[in-house]
């Protein structure tokens, strides 16, 4: 056993983030720890690493156990070269980890910059830096903090990599969904105070969490029921109050508290949550770009970039760090210099640009100060209670998240996101892709949140460097899966004298098909179209249960009987989506 948790409590105040939790780490297990914004993960992890100063219990560590901490405020020295400070150790210990140390470096890409001094980098660059010193120490245990924040994608997947294949004790905090379910073995959730453990992944973690959910919904019925049976009691005979039992009475004031506090908490986490924001009507001229250039000093960034917005339109843009893809969309709305163009933009257009930098406000503006629409704040995870409070003193993630309603409340019809999930927690993420997908104007997303790219865009902008730009009409996976292949239903802009052209397609040109798929028999392509028809269904069954579970005074048979019934439609789902895939990967 690496770590042993030992009813530690931690508050603020009078807010309690870590309510008296009990848990242990042990060799080799890989742990997520997941919750909300402002729950409190990162506070434990510093109560755990003993940088901050815990509220009661004990937190005892293995014997001379080494440990990789990183932080989201980690602090480095200024004073030091990149090199000094990554090879702080003697000869003999470098050559025995000369090519781990060298592959971090390379897969990081570190080696440009190390021989300047820290304080001349940028904050995302002082962060690889410290996620290569953390992962260069060679620790039994790693203890991570949105390890993937400014990272690009290729640098995550890499990571990912190394984490999933290395026999290594870990402890994160990670967004990164892809992340959560092909590296965790375990998922730690922080609810309302108490530690939950779920063994396994991602997946199984989400599955575990609805039945939980389930349950909780049931208990308050339960509660409900006994609560106006009590409440009954409790009102008959007027005249005889001073002889009822104290035990009944008191027996009524427990059963008040439990219903309270258990109906409040279910359906303000358990409510379907949606973010309901209205748009300007965008007119039949968008955004066009004819041969666009742009450089800094020698630094190609575009060479010659061309591209005419349609409605609708939701491109992700990917790309390594340092290749311009802030600055190009800042080029759209007119915040930095062309050196070279053509730009149309149509008089009904209205930019939102959400963009990718440290957050602050005012301190004696309250969040009602910044965003006034309450109902607005309500569906983006403000409930009332947290509205009159200072914004500066809100966690990270929700400072992001007031940010982000700012932009919404002008009714944007051109959102452009400049790592919009950065900081978030699960649940927000997972209402704003929500209202993404809804969302009728163009979007523009910078992200290396690798499953939110997959579910909002259909198209890539690839910022492949030296102002090469290649315009890829598929989605991120699917890229990646056909990264080693010829590119097919993509064209290069920015170098001229390599453009390709290639007509866009929904599949892949006869040479470049898998000569051993076989192809679907009739009987299989009508199978497929009954499968599609049947899924659409049960889905439409499934979320009319979910929605009848979201209201408040459901009896307790129909709960069970809905219950039985949104299982059987889920396993029904389960068999017909994997049927579905099956028959549709060779289709």
């Amino acid at each position: 056993m690496y770590l042993k948790v030992t009813n530690l409590a931690k508050s603020y105040t009078s807010k309690v983030l870590v309510d008296h939790v009990d848990f242990t780490i042990s060799k080799w297990q890989k742990i997520a720890l997941v919750a909300k914004n402002g729950a409190g993960k990162s506070t434990l992890l510093k109560v755990i690493m003993k940088h901050v100063d815990l509220s009661d219990g004990a937190i005892e560590w293995r014997e001379g156990i080494s440990i990789g901490y990183l932080s989201q405020d980690t602090r480095l020295d200024d004073a030091l070269t990149v090199r000094q400070f990554l090879f702080d150790f003697d000869t003999m210990q470098y050559r025995e980890r000369e090519i781990e140390l060298n592959i971090a470096i390379n897969k990081l890409r570190i080696k440009p910059y190390l021989d300047q001094l820290i304080w001349s980098l940028s904050g995302w660059e002082k962060k690889r830096v410290a996620l290569t010193s953390v992962l260069m120490g060679n620790p039994e245990m790693l203890i991570l903090d949105e390890p993937t924040n400014h990272l690009d994608l290729d640098m995550i997947e890499w990571l990912e990599r190394y984490l999933k294949n290395h026999r290594i004790t870990l402890l994160m905090v990670t967004h990164d969904r892809y992340f959560l379910e092909r590296v965790c073995t375990h998922i730690f959730e922080l609810n309302r105070g108490k530690i939950i453990v779920f063994p396994g992944n991602y997946s199984y973690y989400l599955e575990q969490k609805a039945i939980r959910e389930e349950n909780e919904r049931i208990e308050v019925h339960k509660l409900k029921q006994l609560y106006r049976k009590e409440l009954s009691w409790i009102k008959k005979s007027p005249s005889g109050r001073q002889t009822k039992s104290n035990s009944r009475q008191s027996r009524f004031d427990i059963i008040n508290d439990q219903y309270d506090t258990l109906k409040d908490v279910v359906f303000n986490e358990q409510a379907k949550l949606t973010l309901s924001v209205t748009q300007r009507v965008l007119g039949g001229k968008i955004l066009k770009l004819k041969h666009i250039k742009k450089s800094f000093w020698d630094k190609k960034l575009l060479a010659d970039f061309s591209h005419e917005f349609r409605h609708n339109e939701r491109i992700g843009i990917i790309g390594k760090n340092g290749v311009g893809k802030s600055t190009f969309v800042r080029m759209l709305i007119g915040e930095e210099p062309i050196d070279s163009w053509h730009v149309q933009t149509g008089e009904t257009v209205v930019f939102g640009h959400y963009q990718q930098k440290e957050i602050h406000f005012p301190d004696d503006k309250r969040v009602t100060d910044i965003v006034h629409d309450r109902n607005l704040l309500e569906q983006f995870l403000f409930p009332p209670n947290q509205q009159h409070v200072f914004a500066e003193n809100l966690s990270g993630g929700e400072k992001r998240r007031l940010h982000l309603l700012t932009i919404l409340q002008n009714r944007p019809n051109f959102l452009i996101l400049d790592e919009p999930t950065n900081d978030l927690d699960l649940v927000t993420i997972g209402v704003l892709e929500d209202f993404l997908m809804e969302y009728k104007g163009c979007l523009i997303v910078i992200s290396h949140d690798r499953f939110f790219m997959d579910k909002i865009t259909d198209h890539l902008f690839i910022f492949e460097g030296e102002g090469a730009v290649k315009d890829f009409w598929w989605t991120y996976s699917e890229y990646r899966d056909n990264k080693e292949n010829k590119p097919t239903t993509s064209k290069t802009v920015g170098a001229p004298a390599t453009i390709q052209h290639v007509e866009e397609t929904d599949s892949l040109p006869e040479a470049e098909q898998d000569p051993n798929k076989k192809k679907l028999s009739y009987a299989e392509k009508r199978e497929l179209d009954q499968l599609t028809k049947d899924i659409h269904i049960l889905e439409k069954e499934r979320d009319e249960i979910n929605a009848i579970f979201t209201q408040k005074d459901v009896a307790y048979d129909d709960i069970k009987a809905l219950s039985d019934a949104i299982g059987i439609i889920l396993r029904q789902l389960e068999q017909k989506e994997y049927r579905w895939f099956e028959l549709s990967a060779r289709e």
